[in-house]
């Protein structure tokens, strides 16, 4: 009897499983064969897939996005504590590690490419959209792009290996820089 094969679920399977491919050679560097080696199948059946690398990485980024976007939302239905947003980001260190890379590989080795640049814009603001249901309307959008600043500093400084301080540390010290802001305007 034939395997049935899910088409979609393995065609998912080749983005997730693409993401460190990426990240350890480079966007420009990696090619199809490459990717087809490092993914254990042949370059005709990732070109059926895929047409282009471009096709494969664009594919791949949209569809990671999306999944932690919809993990965020999700989150967002079940709490509003930024402790468990806190928590769920910081639990997935290495994937955000990742997905940052590979944006500043974009930016670096890639900033006349206006379609990577723009998924690079669209994934920060799926993610900002994301963030912002854990803060208050007040804050009218600002919340989620603090909160996704200072993940991305925490992300840069870890990426340096020598960065043991645990999240929920870095996080208490925003409430000082917090205090020392609304010090410092009271002063004015």
């Amino acid at each position: 009897m034939p395997k049935i094969v899910d088409h979609n679920l393995y065609r998912m399977e080749l983005l997730s499983k693409s993401l460190p491919i990426f990240v350890s050679k480079g966007v420009a560097s990696v090619s199809m064969r490459e990717l087809a080696k490092e993914l254990g199948v042949s370059t005709g059946t990732l070109y059926h897939y895929f047409p282009t690398k471009e096709t494969l990485f664009s594919s791949m980024v949209k569809h990671l996005v999306m999944t932690d976007a919809e993990a965020i939302q999700k989150l967002s239905e079940e709490t509003t504590s930024i402790i468990d947003i806190m928590n769920f980001v910081s639990g997935k260190e290495g994937h955000f590690l990742n997905l940052m890379l590979l944006a500043v590989d974009i930016k670096r080795q890639h900033s006349e490419s206006k379609e990577l640049v723009k998924l690079v814009e669209e994934s920060f603001i799926a993610y900002e959209s994301a963030l912002n249901r854990f803060f208050p309307k007040e804050t009218e959008g600002k919340g989620g792009k603090a909160f996704l600043a200072f993940f991305v500093g925490v992300l840069f400084l870890k990426s340096k290996g020598d960065e043991h301080t645990p999240w929920i540390d870095l996080f208490e010290g925003l409430r000082y820089v917090g205090d020392l802001l609304t010090w410092d305007s009271n002063q004015s």
